[in-house]
């Protein structure tokens, strides 16, 4: 593998070569930005390992130049200024479209660069295809000639005991059957509802398509189900809000309990009609999550104002939890934050049995994501998490724990 490394300090050249050549890898070294860029331009290498702190013309502005040419091979960063610059620097790099590595304190190469010169050796994931044909354009007037039809169906994406996988409750996720045979995630559809008025009436529908599912959620003893309700949304009907919810209630009966997932709760902090509102829904009987906490769409304040018995920590939190120690510390600061509030927190996003680990580790109490299963119909629950042959439904030795579950259909919402 060929490397060119820039920094504008000649000591590191020596020690750094000889690592380098002794891991067996070429290296072409630069200490000044303009000699650095020609020898990129020339002949583009395998990896770059790129300084920061380069003088007039910092590892920032080169991020830049890198990211506005056609081709860029992947990055390591490196700092003498610790952790939180390094994981800035990463952040820029990857929203400029670059690949990086990995970012490392400089006293700490030599332990930490092996590792990330084996990441360089292994072939990159090819970037996604386009799609072969773009969404379909949905109006006002077919989606309310759709949610007429009762093409609202759900899906359930599954919430378990991080432990052992064990199923403790679902999320449902709203999806659109088109007439084409086509199932669109709710992306696709919600803010069209929420922009046309539609989205009460979708809701529903969804609701109803869920009172149907009673007898076959029944054996799969789920604690609670989850739904997803736009604060904006009910903070402006009430009523209709506190109704369609008492009717799910009421049509679940003793199949399980509920949850309603608040979503874009900043704006309801200072709201005193939704006060009013969170209170009667506890009143009826459910639980409240405050769902993607940490994110733009969510505050310290309304999680400490309203009576929220949930915490769902943000997917963004969980998939940056390795990028670096500060990103650890503040998934811990977030739990922490929770169970100090008295509240059950569940991960969003768990992809991969490191990430369940560390979650287990520090405590989380719930999670769920792809590591765990997409969302999927309830056959499909059916099949996965409760088969009609004993051993009873909920044995964990029917599966293998911590699969990922495939799915035709790519989560949109």
């Amino acid at each position: 593998m060929n490397l060119i490394c820039l920094d504008d300090d000649p000591r590191m050249e020596p020690t750094l070569r000889r690592f380098v050549l002794g891991l067996g890898h070429g290296v072409r070294f630069h200490t000044a930005t303009a000699s650095f860029k020609l020898d990129v331009a020339a002949q583009l290498p395998d990896l770059i390992m790129l300084d920061l702190e380069l003088g007039q013309e910092n590892g920032i502005d080169v991020i830049h130049w890198l990211a506005q040419r056609a081709t860029a091979p992947p990055l390591i960063l490196f700092s003498g200024h610790g952790d939180d610059l390094l994981d800035t620097a990463r952040r820029i790099a990857c929203a400029s479209g670059m690949t990086v590595l990995g970012a490392i304190n400089k006293g700490q190469i030599v332990r930490d660069l092996p590792a990330l010169l084996g990441q360089g050796q292994r072939p990159h994931p090819a970037a996604p295809p386009t799609p072969a044909a773009a969404l379909p354009h949905l109006t006002a007037a077919d989606l309310e000639r759709f949610i007429r039809e009762d093409r609202i169906e759900p899906h359930f994406q599954p919430i378990v005991d991080p432990s052992d996988g064990r199923l403790c409750g679902a999320e449902v996720l709203a999806r659109l059957h088109l007439p084409s045979g086509v199932l669109l995630g709710a992306s696709a559809f919600i803010p069209l509802a929420q922009s046309t008025g539609l989205l009460m009436a979708l809701t529903e529908a969804l609701f109803a398509r869920l009172i149907g599912l009673n007898a076959e959620l029944r054996p799969l003893a789920l604690r609670y189900l989850s739904v997803n309700l736009c604060a904006a949304a009910l903070d402006r009907d009430q009523e209709r809000a506190v109704m369609l919810v008492r009717g799910l209630l009421v049509g679940l009966g003793d199949c399980c309990g509920l949850q309603v997932e608040l979503t874009e709760t900043a704006t309801m902090a200072d709201s005193q009609p939704a006060r009013e509102l969170t209170a009667q829904l506890r009143l009826l009987g459910v639980t409240l999550a405050m769902d993607d906490f940490g994110t733009g769409y969510s505050s310290v304040r309304a999680l400490t104002e309203l009576p929220f018995d949930t915490l769902k920590i943000d997917l963004s939190f969980v998939s940056e939890m390795f990028d670096s120690a500060k990103a650890q510390k503040v998934l811990q600061a977030i739990v922490n934050l929770g169970h100090n509030l008295g509240l059950t927190v569940v991960a969003e996003g768990v992809e991969t049995d490191a990430q369940r680990r560390f979650l287990l580790e520090h405590g989380t109490d719930l999670a769920q994501g792809y590591l765990f299963g997409r969302p999927m119909d309830i056959q499909a629950l059916i099949r996965t998490y409760c088969p009609a042959a004993p051993p009873p439904c909920g044995d964990a030795s029917l599966r293998a724990p911590f699969t990922f579950l495939a799915d035709s259909l790519p989560d949109l919402g």
